[in-house]
């Protein structure tokens, strides 16, 4: 009987490693569709250089399932994401937003906004619930 027990064991402790080593291969990443949805917004500004116009934020907001009235938390707080240009025509990425984008690009990889179901991110009637991507 303790023989078969250290079989088991041994057969426990290998198909251990590998699903770890599986997991780290295939790593994906969880995260709620709120959080999503508003660094995405930030990723497409960042993608275009930092600076886009106000419709385009809007169009951001929209592509993602938010709502235009939604990116007014961009430019509001201690320390905001966005703000405005001096003639008020463009929309810049402030330094605060920058470091969110790369946080999450570390985090999440680069590519991480190919990678995002946009079936269901893009889906202005999906709760906030996790996804994994």
């Amino acid at each position: 009987m303790q023989s078969l027990l250290d079989e088991l064991k041994e057969m426990q402790a290998k198909l251990s490693a590998i699903i770890v080593r599986l997991e780290a291969e295939h790593n994906t990443v969880t995260a709620t569709l709120a959080e999503i949805r508003r660094v995405a917004v930030l990723e497409e500004i960042y993608r275009a250089g930092g600076t886009v116009t106000a419709k385009e934020v809007s169009c951001f907001a929209e592509k993602y399932g938010k709502t235009p009235s939604s990116t007014a938390g961009y430019y509001s707080g201690n320390k905001p994401s966005l703000t405005a240009s001096e003639d008020r025509l463009a929309r810049v990425l402030t330094e605060t937003g920058r470091m969110i984008v790369l946080e999450k690009r570390e985090e999440w990889g680069e590519d991480w906004l190919e990678r995002v179901p946009m079936e269901i991110v893009s889906n202005a009637y999906a709760r906030d619930t996790e996804i994994v991507f």
